[in-house]
Formats: structure tokens, sequence, C-alpha cells
């Protein structure tokens, strides 16, 4: 359970497609932390053009409603990752999901994330907090 309708802070377990399936689909792990209306985070995902290495990004963004909306740019990766990535998307009413598409230079593709599990301890916080407002 979120800690407040569309806070997307936390681990996210995500993937995206490239189109026509000109590429693999590529699995990614987001961290991200929200305060009001922006976040800022990281993405971990494997570096394509070099087998076994991670590629690693921040990504900045803002929420509003259900739109999410992000910029991820790589910082320690191969050649082939210069160019920032824009990625839109929806938010699920239980804030546990979100898909959309990504779009980069003249290429475009979908993405969607899925929230990790919160540990027992951490849901107990946020329970206690919404409790006692």
């Amino acid at each position: 359970m979120p800690q407040s309708p569309g806070d997307i802070s936390g681990e996210w377990d995500g993937q995206f497609a490239y189109p026509a399936g000109d590429g693999p689909v590529t699995p990614f792990i987001a961290a991200i932390v929200q305060r009001g209306g922006s976040f800022t985070g990281t993405i971990l995902e494997p570096d394509l053009y070099l087998g076994g290495m991670k590629a690693e990004a921040t990504i900045m963004g803002i929420v509003g409603g259900s739109s999410v909306d992000f910029t991820k740019t790589y910082r320690s990766a191969s050649m082939g990752y210069e160019n920032p990535v824009d990625y839109v998307g929806k938010l699920s009413q239980d804030c546990e999901h979100i898909t959309g598409m990504w779009s980069l230079l003249d290429m475009n593709g979908s993405f969607e994330m899925t929230r990790r599990s919160r540990p027992l301890a951490q849901e107990k916080r946020v329970a206690a907090t919404e409790v006692h407002r």
C-alpha cells in the first residue's frame, strides 16, 4: 500500500521493449524517491553493447494524478547510451504499476514497471502514520 495517493517512492522492477521487435525486451530495476509532485532516482539495466556489464542511469520526473513523466540519463554505460530517454506513463489506481511509452530520438517503444513488495516493518510504519492523520 503506498504512503499517499500517487506516491511512487520505492523499488520497481521494469522492462522496456523496442518498436516492432527491433531489439530485446530489456529488464531494469528502478529506485525512486518522490517529494511532492517530483521524483528522482536511479535505474540499472543490462548494457546491450557490453554483455555482462550494467548500464546505470539517473531519472528525474513528475507525477500528477495518474500521469508519470520522467527522463532517463545514462551516467555509467558504454558507447551508444549518449542520449537521454523520455518516458510517459500511467500509474495504476493502486499505485503498484506504471505502463507507457518511451522515446529516444526517432525511436519509441513500450515500458512497464511493477512495484517491489515493501518490507513488513515499512508497511506497519505506513499504516501507523495513516491512522494518526
